[in-house]
């Protein structure tokens, strides 16, 4: 009902697995939604199946949204296909099916190993490819911080379980509310995720914001707001 508890929410990161890129969601000051992140382990090199019982083993016991950052779509679809106890709602942000990267990148996904990660990531990738161009030094300098933290074993682990995902029929077995974000100019993953998903499950909502493929950084007012939109009609429910 109107005016409850905060609805948890569980996060799960993008590829650095860090959580901490989440600073400016819960900056714009959750209200409705309870924020709980699940950091990924940065010196192991778990593919999905490891994720996901780590990820399982950190739900909590009551009532709660799954919030999905970009490389941990496929993670939280595999997991709400479970439908585990007390799942409300899943939350994809810039996220993918299968077949991740945009058209262009296709060149260079037989490049993906640690070498591709054992350099800091330059400023300008970073801008154009994640953050936007006009992105603020700030963020540039998290997003690089946040990568390096990890090893490059587990970067390059985590690139190619991302580019090997195929959850297209677990989706199908997802039997709660499903909220998509999907990044107007995003050049990492392709443009037609929200097409796709929609292709397969018409029941779910596709709201595309105009940002670059970090959405939740670079608009994390917009994304909060349908994400507690989303909070608040699942506790009218019931």
């Amino acid at each position: 009902m109107p005016g409850g508890a905060p609805t948890p929410a569980i996060l799960l990161p993008g590829i650095d697995g860090s959580g901490r890129l989440f600073a400016p969601l819960l900056a714009a000051g959750p209200r409705r939604i309870a924020p709980e992140i699940v950091s990924f382990p940065p010196l192991a090199p778990l593919g999905y199946d490891a994720l996901l019982d780590h990820v399982r083993a950190a739900l909590p016991s009551g009532r709660f949204l799954l919030v999905a950052e970009s490389f941990s779509g496929p993670l939280a679809v595999r997991l709400a296909a479970e439908r585990p106890r007390g799942l409300v709602g899943l939350v994809l942000a810039a996220a993918f099916l299968h077949r991740p990267l945009h058209p262009l990148l296709h060149p260079i996904r037989g490049l993906v190993g640690a070498r591709l990660f054992g350099f800091p990531m330059p400023a300008a990738l970073v801008r154009h490819f994640m953050a936007g161009p006009d992105a603020p030094d700030a963020l540039v300098r998290e997003v690089q911080a946040a990568v390096g933290a990890a090893t490059p074993e587990v970067m390059a682990h985590r690139a190619l379980e991302a580019l090997r995902a195929d959850v297209r029929a677990d989706l199908g077995r997802v039997a709660v509310p499903i909220l998509v974000l999907a990044p107007a100019c995003d050049r990492l993953i392709r443009a037609d995720v929200g097409d796709e998903l929609l292709a397969l499950r018409p029941d779910a909502e596709v709201v595309r914001v105009d940002a670059p493929h970090m959405i939740l950084q670079r608009a994390p007012h917009a994304c909060l707001a349908h994400i507690e939109e989303l909070a608040s009609l699942l506790r009218q429910g019931g």
